[in-house]
């Protein structure tokens, strides 16, 4: 089957579908129409943070290893278990939150891919990537914490920890493609090599998130998110982005990393002042970081994997703009008088985008290699 013959072709279109149809199932919740849950908000933030995001986390690593270590790629025996297991987890989370036996399942899911790609690392002496592998094991614990311990301190750890894959991946591959687009072009003011500021902004925003997890939001975390936040930035503003504005695919990388910078500003002011609130940070976190950087890494990956042109089209622009739009109308919702009706909106707008890139890959991802 077309589908077991690469991660990427199962779990891109499936983790874009769950979001896309989660978000509206939470509104429904929130809204009040149906109480079958006892606590639907944990559900909320636990199934967007360990339920789509390790589905995109383990699309990408498990095609991203054969072409960092020359190994070979998971047979289909193991996507299918792997993409069975996270399947399971997401109907057992739904049908009982609470329960020691969905807990069990959902918490297999992180280790086990943590182990598959610690196995190709260790195998290839790829030791540059260790740190992915520790990550994605760290998010692991993160959800175990969240729980069976503390939500609300798994919550920080699960947050900071995608935040750290964020500017780590996102710092490499963006500049990296926008530099060779630019090449192939014949321009000469390229993207900055990486150098003092890169290096800054990684130690400051690991600082950043150890504050986050050790100390919540306080004094320490507000200074050091402020300054993550311009050096950031900084890093940011070196990379060209209005230069390849032509290409969505290269634009739509610069805006997703730009919430980083705007994600540690919010905790800045979350922290020393009374400007903005946590779930702002959460949500310019998911709905804007993650949502639109995850989504551009799984539209770049399954055309370049299906031998397509890595080239975006007219459909593309408008959904990735609905991504951002429906994270400006949440995370804005809470300077506004009465922010339900922007919960709302923005909650369609993000699902809308959601579902909307799923009709866009999925007839991709079950078409043969061109």
């Amino acid at each position: 089957m077309i589908l077991l013959s690469g991660a990427y072709r199962l779990f891109f279109p499936f983790a874009a579908l769950f979001a896309g149809t989660a978000i509206p199932i939470w509104l429904i919740y929130h809204a009040g129409v149906v109480e079958r849950m006892n606590n639907p908000l944990l559900w909320h933030q636990h199934e967007m943070l360990w339920g789509y995001v390790p589905a995109a986390i383990a699309g990408f690593l498990f095609t991203a290893i054969p072409n960092w270590t020359g190994r070979p790629a998971l047979g289909p025996k193991t996507v299918a278990g792997l993409f069975g297991l996270w399947l399971t987890a997401r109907i057992a989370m739904f049908a009982a939150p609470d329960g020691a036996l969905s807990h069990t399942v959902a918490l297999a899911f992180l280790p086990i891919v943590a182990l598959l790609v610690l196995r190709d690392l260790i195998a290839a002496r790829n030791r540059r990537n260790y740190v992915v592998a520790g990550v994605v094991l760290a998010l692991g614990l993160a959800q175990a914490v969240f729980l069976m311990s503390d939500a609300q301190l798994g919550l920080s750890m699960g947050f900071a920890l995608t935040f750290i894959l964020m500017v780590h991946i996102g710092g490499r591959v963006t500049p990296a493609f926008s530099r060779n687009w630019l090449k192939k072009r014949g321009v000469k003011n390229l993207p900055a090599e990486f150098g003092p500021v890169d290096q800054a902004a990684i130690g400051l925003s690991a600082a950043t998130a150890a504050s986050w997890i050790v100390f919540d939001p306080g004094v320490v975390t507000g200074i050091l998110a402020a300054l993550a936040a311009i050096a950031l930035a900084l890093r940011l503003s070196r990379w060209r982005g209005f230069a390849v504005t032509q290409e969505p695919l290269l634009f739509a990388q610069h805006a997703g990393y730009a919430w980083l910078p705007i994600s540690m500003t919010l905790l800045a002011l979350a922290s020393l002042t009374n400007l903005a609130n946590i779930g702002q940070v959460h949500h310019a976190l998911g709905a804007g970081a993650i949502g639109s950087i995850t989504m551009i890494m799984m539209l770049r990956a399954l055309l370049g994997h299906s031998g397509r042109p890595i080239e975006g089209a007219r459909f593309d622009r408008v959904y990735l703009n609905f991504v951002h739009v429906g994270a400006v109308l949440r995370v804005t919702a809470d300077w506004t008088g009465d922010p339900t009706y922007f919960y709302y909106l923005g909650g369609v707008f993000w699902s809308v985008a959601m579902i909307c890139f799923f009709i866009r890959i999925f007839p991709i991802a079950l078409a043969p290699r061109v």
